[in-house]
């Protein structure tokens, strides 16, 4: 299998989404068909709104699981932040499975690559 896309976070083969440190407490990886995936957002950290997000596991206000980030969310706080990004998915029956990304851009152009054209793609996470 060839890899597309590869970070600290998250690996992007051709049929797959690897999301690194996603399973509490052993931070196994959880892997997702991108045939499964319905809707993808995304957004830089430092505009994120952070109620929608958590540092790991399930945040309330939007039914999102996080994979673990413990620099999540600082966003602009500290002045050397890198320029990360979160990306939320929603897979199969109202599953959103949040993670981190380090390269956005480069992210996006591997991945809508592969994504089926009826994925919906917004760049912002604003969820109930």
């Amino acid at each position: 299998m060839s890899i597309l896309y590869e970070d600290e976070y998250v690996r992007l083969g051709q049929f797959t989404l690897f999301i690194k440190n996603y399973h509490f407490p052993t931070k196994k990886t959880k892997s997702v068909s991108l045939e499964a995936i319905s809707t993808l957002w995304f957004e830089e950290q430092e505009t994120c709104k952070s109620t929608a997000t958590k540092i790991w596991g399930k945040a309330s206000a939007a039914s999102i699981y996080w994979a673990l980030d413990v620099k999540r969310s600082l966003g602009g706080i500290s002045p050397r932040a890198p320029q990360k990004s979160n990306v939320v998915i929603e897979v199969g029956a109202k599953l959103r499975i949040g993670f981190s990304v380090e390269n956005i851009e480069e992210f996006m152009d591997a991945i809508r690559t592969l994504l089926d054209y009826h994925v919906i793609i917004v760049n912002y996470i604003n969820l109930p």
